[in-house]
């Protein structure tokens, strides 16, 4: 017998030989449609801005490029403090989606209207769409990861879940690049945009009934006091195990600041440099991207099959050691950053456009290593904090990040050229070595997944 809380118990049977279920299989197609759209929203709105950008004054291009990740983190922050409140699914799905739709429908009405209107007419209320739809993505990610860590039974819940479902931001990404490039290719970059878009708001409308299918988070409601609830969907849903407390392990987390700062070290490492090189660097004017949209959708579409290859990494991440994945993750995004920086900062004679191969090729490598990075990210963020306040942690570890990403992104975009640009990219690959070298070093093994009950423990120091 194991305690939920202080009054209630249940058999300890139902937390052995966890399997896969229905509802787990629904919870994660469920997460992983959220975020499939936001790659979709990602990608629809750097090239939407690329299009526009050639009717707009130069100097609203980086602010223009900014608000994306702004507006993501401002939902990160508000609706990861909302989901500790209001739970993990009910009225924060429905705000979400409903920025989400709002969102999506509004950037390719302004695409449309774009073809009537004169162009930096249509770019506000493209701009409002997008910052709206950014605000849908960025609030749903703490709610899911939280609820997918909550609900997920702990010896699948590391890579097959957390990993697989947020590597379909990459896979979103990449499909939504493979579908404007084929568009190029048959028409002009505006309705290929549109196609984009309209593709994103299929896969949107999936995903709203699929949520509707899946339950509140157990643990959330037992830690909220609503016991009763939380046994009925738990029996209802088959999610039990839940409620207990699992196999007993022992372990007790670095103290919060330094969790904290490791794991934003981390972010601002992984989310720059990701950002960088996979979307903003077709916006610099010292690159041939910057003039052709068909080698800009490129390069977002194999950095993104590169991570998206990576992603697959969930399927065998249980098994390796959390510390040393982290360490060879950041290390490896280093070394291939520097062949790069190399060639394409330090050996300003050589020609990028007659050497795209390479860098394609290169990028692909460095994408690998960056997706890695995500899956240590996802990992480890919510499994360091508990329940009672998750959401809002991860949140805030991940609004730091989103900060010092706008403001690199908007002054490297604003003034930078390609040297710094990618100077900056090998300096961030070594800040998140550094901290992944910390973590190696004074961290905590959590290896294979641990118990939600254990996790809380742990993060309260108890």
């Amino acid at each position: 017998m194991l305690l939920i809380n202080n009054n209630k118990v249940i058999d300890m049977k139902a937390s052995e030989n966890l399997r896969l279920s229905g509802i787990h299989y629904v919870m994660f197609v469920s997460y992983s449609l959220t975020f499939l759209i936001w790659g979709f929203v990602t990608t629809s709105g750097v090239m939407s801005i690329y299009y526009f950008s050639k009717y707009i004054p130069r100097f609203l291009v980086p602010i223009s490029v900014a608000l994306g990740p702004i507006s993501l983190m401002i939902g990160n922050v508000f609706m990861g403090r909302l989901a500790d409140i209001v739970g993990r699914r009910g009225g924060i799905y429905a705000y979400t989606m409903s920025l989400y739709t709002i969102g999506l429908i509004g950037m390719g009405l302004s695409i449309l209207l774009s073809n009537v209107i004169p162009a930096s007419e249509a770019f506000i209320p493209f701009i409002i769409s997008y910052i709206l739809a950014e605000i849908g993505v960025g609030g749903e990610e703490p709610p899911a990861l939280a609820a997918a860590t909550e609900l997920m039974p702990y010896n699948y819940r590391g890579g097959s879940m957390l990993v697989l479902i947020t590597n379909f931001d990459n896979i979103g990404a990449a499909i939504a690049s493979a579908i404007l490039l084929l568009a190029l290719m048959r028409g002009t970059q505006l309705s290929a945009t549109w196609t984009m878009i309209g593709s994103a708001i299929i896969v949107l409308i999936v995903a709203v009934i699929i949520r509707l299918i899946t339950p509140e988070s157990v643990r959330w409601l037992v830690v909220k006091g609503r016991v009763s609830e939380a046994e009925r969907i738990a029996n209802e849903y088959g999610l039990s195990y839940t409620l207990t407390e699992g196999p007993r392990q022992s372990i007790r987390f670095p103290p919060l600041w330094f969790r904290t700062l490791v794991l934003s070290l981390l972010g601002i490492s992984q989310l720059v440099t990701y950002g960088l090189m996979a979307f903003y660097i077709v916006y610099l004017p010292s690159l041939p991207f910057s003039s052709n949209e068909m080698l800009a959708t490129q390069v977002l579409l194999w950095a993104n099959v590169g991570a998206s290859i990576a992603g697959l990494i969930g399927l065998v991440i249980d098994r390796l050691s959390r510390k040393v994945f982290t360490l060879i993750s950041f290390l490896g995004g280093l070394l291939t950053m520097i062949p790069i920086f190399m060639i394409y900062g330090v050996m300003s004679g050589s020609s990028l456009a007659s050497s795209l191969v390479v860098f394609y090729v290169l990028l692909f490598l460095n994408m690998v290593f960056s997706e890695f990075g995500w899956a240590v990210r996802v990992l480890l963020e919510p499994e360091l904090y508990p329940t009672r306040n998750r959401a809002t942690w991860v949140g805030v570890v991940r609004f730091v990040a989103w900060v010092m990403y706008v403001l690199l992104i908007y002054y490297l975009l604003a003034s930078a050229n390609t040297y710094v640009y990618l100077l900056s990219n090998l300096i961030l690959y070594v800040v998140g070595f550094l901290a992944a070298l910390a973590w190696f070093i004074f961290g905590v093994e959590t290896r294979g997944g641990l118990p939600v009950h254990a996790l809380d423990k742990a993060a309260d120091g108890r």
